[in-house]
């Protein structure tokens, strides 16, 4: 039987260890159920770094790290992606419950509810760990289908193809009709091969346990070069660089992030087919931890005055296959879906705000210091 664990953290002895008692009854136990305990917020933080549980019991008001802080910290070390976390609190107010859930949160009970009736939130939250480690098997199964179908399409069959196609344009040379029907092909290679370059880009994007070589990146420099490569193939747009100071630098797989970023100016210039304006801003917002280190994340704002998304597209556009461009230039539809992985794989998140007629503005956050996602 597979193993589930769950840790208690409350800094009051008699209620943490009645719910140790509880929750270790056989009735319990044989269904896997396996329950530790934590006495403050920064014990929790500690068992978490050493291992994952799948349900955490988190009491609001403690001493020290209460348990938003403690919240706020698993967001930062990337802790809460793996764990299902049940606010605890004597005081059932709304705004804690409000609070509680912006922070991180799943499930959120009163210290006072009999404590068999925490047993179906505990239960919801193993299912919720299920759910993600199916989640986790489709990606898999989707990174395996994208590295083959992406490396035998764009590999051998590419150049086969293309060789063939060279072979015939030589023999056809002068027929206006087999001209045009070999410049056809070849367009048609030609998003072929981006596509088995875009299914390459999905399978690293999926696969959680490749070690890339992650090292200090200056944001600006990387932006820099991508905006050189942008403009020779939107000659008619104009660049408006607005940069913030002292942005430091980010911790990542360069890769990654450049092509993260290439598909989201991609995406930017096919909406100007006529030109316009390109604005980059970029914003760093500090903080401290409980150790006193400085911490913080940078802001990217990418604003376009392209042609806008509609409302029911915007819920769309970063899913896999989607794309949707009315001035005729049809993409793989993979380009955002690697970017907001690539992204979220560094621990930040992307957001994404339009007006049809007037542009469109996306906005990438990333934290200063990053792991890799497992």
């Amino acid at each position: 039987m597979e193993e589930k664990t769950i840790l208690a953290v409350d800094d009051e002895p008699f209620f943490r260890e009645e719910i140790v008692a509880f929750l270790s009854a056989p009735e319990f136990a044989a269904r896997g159920w396996k329950v530790e305990a934590a006495a403050s917020g920064e014990e929790a933080l500690a068992r978490l770094q050493e291992t994952s549980f799948d349900v955490m019991l988190l009491d609001i008001n403690m001493p020290g790290l209460d348990g938003m802080e403690v919240l706020r910290l698993m967001q930062e070390r990337h802790l809460l992606e793996q764990t299902y976390v049940i606010m605890l609190s004597a005081y059932g107010v709304y705004e804690n419950v409000v609070a509680a859930m912006r922070g991180g949160a799943k499930d959120f009970v009163n210290k006072s509810e009999p404590l068999d009736q925490w047993v179906v939130r505990i239960e919801r939250g193993f299912e919720w760990q299920e759910l993600r480690r199916r989640k986790q098997e489709v990606e898999e199964e989707l990174r395996l289908l994208a590295r083959e179908v992406g490396h035998d399409i764009g590999g051998s069959t590419f150049f086969v193809l293309t060789q063939r196609v060279q072979a015939l344009a030589r023999k056809v040379a002068g027929d206006p009709e087999a001209e045009r029907s070999i410049e056809v092909i070849q367009q048609i290679l030609g998003r072929i091969k981006r596509l088995a370059d875009d299914l390459g880009h999905v399978a690293i994007a999926l696969d959680s346990s490749e070690v890339w070589r992650w090292e200090p990146l200056d944001l600006h420099r990387l932006l820099e070069r991508l905006l050189q490569e942008f403009s020779y193939g939107n000659p008619n747009v104009t660049i408006v660089r607005e940069w913030g100071e002292n942005i430091p630098p980010l911790t990542g797989s360069r890769a990654q992030l450049e092509r993260a970023f290439h598909n989201l100016l991609t995406n930017a210039g096919r909406a100007m087919p006529d030109g316009g304006t390109l604005t980059l801003r970029t914003q760093y917002s500090a903080s401290l931890d409980e150790g006193g280190a400085r911490t913080g994340w940078v802001r990217t704002e990418i604003q376009d005055t392209g042609v806008g998304i509609p409302p029911a597209t915007l819920q769309k556009i970063f899913r896999i296959g989607f794309s949707d461009w009315r001035n005729g230039v049809k993409g793989s539809g993979l380009g955002l879906y690697v970017a907001r992985r690539n992204i979220e794989n560094h621990g930040g998140r992307i957001e994404i705000s339009s007006t049809v007629g007037e542009g469109t503005t996306v906005t990438v956050y990333l934290p200063v210091s990053a792991k890799p996602r497992s």
